[in-house]
């Protein structure tokens, strides 16, 4: 009987859009094995060594199933940076609604329900004719209320780096406001204490189509913040106190490095 060896890799951690990673599986004593990739092309393989290219920018998770001839079967994920973009597409352009229901968190003021958050899919509904998008409805006027994913730890949100320049972007709409508070990029967890690195406010020019709102920023020298150096869990935060109710819309939420 061959030696059972677990033994997974691939080529590269990061590659430019369009770009390939090799995807190896080094294991001995296989009966059958399995590669997901999320977005990918192909999605799956079967294969002992497969190449894999992504149609849209950000990290994925790839993941890799093994069953040996003992019927004992071990996975391993790999995170490959696709181009410059620091956030998934499925929980930053809610194209997986549990996914991005699980990640994103929300707050409101007097512990009400004058701000509800949902994630909605309609084919070609969300901007750049994505399928899904978030709804956040204004029940009551005049109560604070925010929406962000600062609960969550990497994967799910970005890693900043010194001396960097990023972009931060998001679309929104609604037929009930023309403008809402905030959005800001911010960086806590329990290492680190709160920075705030991007502030946009108020959101203007906002009507029934969807916009695109853009701020860039730079980090400076993160040691005079931060001892590791780089902020690892940059979470983007949305505040609203609206002077009246509807419901506003928002999609591809995107925090990249240009610079």
């Amino acid at each position: 009987m061959d030696e059972l060896i677990f033994d997974p890799d691939i080529s590269t951690s990061k590659i430019d859009l369009g770009g390939q990673v090799v995807c190896t599986d080094y294991s001995t004593g296989v009966k059958s094995r399995l590669w997901t990739f999320p977005g990918g092309s192909p999605a799956t393989s079967t294969d002992e060594e497969v190449s894999v290219s992504f149609s849209k920018e950000g990290p994925v998770t790839v993941k890799v199933e093994v069953t040996f001839i003992d019927d004992f079967t071990e996975t391993k994920e790999f995170v490959i940076q696709v181009g410059n973009e620091l956030y998934r597409r499925n929980i930053f352009g809610f194209e997986d609604a549990t996914a991005a229901t699980e990640a994103w968190g929300f707050w409101v003021s007097d512990d009400s329900d004058a701000m509800v958050f949902s994630v909605e899919n309609t084919t070609q509904g969300g901007a750049n004719n994505t399928d899904g998008f978030a709804k956040i409805t204004i029940n009551k006027a005049n109560v604070e209320s925010q929406l962000y994913t600062k609960g969550n730890t990497e994967p799910f949100n970005g890693i900043l780096e010194s001396n960097k320049t990023y972009e931060f972007s998001f679309y929104v709409k609604s037929d009930d406001f023309d403008q809402f508070t905030a959005a800001e990029i911010s960086n806590e967890n329990e290492v680190q204490s709160w920075y705030n690195f991007a502030w946009y406010s108020p959101i203007r020019e906002i009507n029934s189509d969807w916009s695109y709102k853009t701020v860039t920023f730079q980090t400076g020298d993160l040691t005079q913040t931060y001892a590791e150096g780089f902020a690892n869990n940059a979470f983007t935060q949305f505040k609203f106190l609206q002077n009246g109710t509807g419901v506003l819309y928002i999609d591809e939420i995107s925090l990249k490095e240009i610079q």
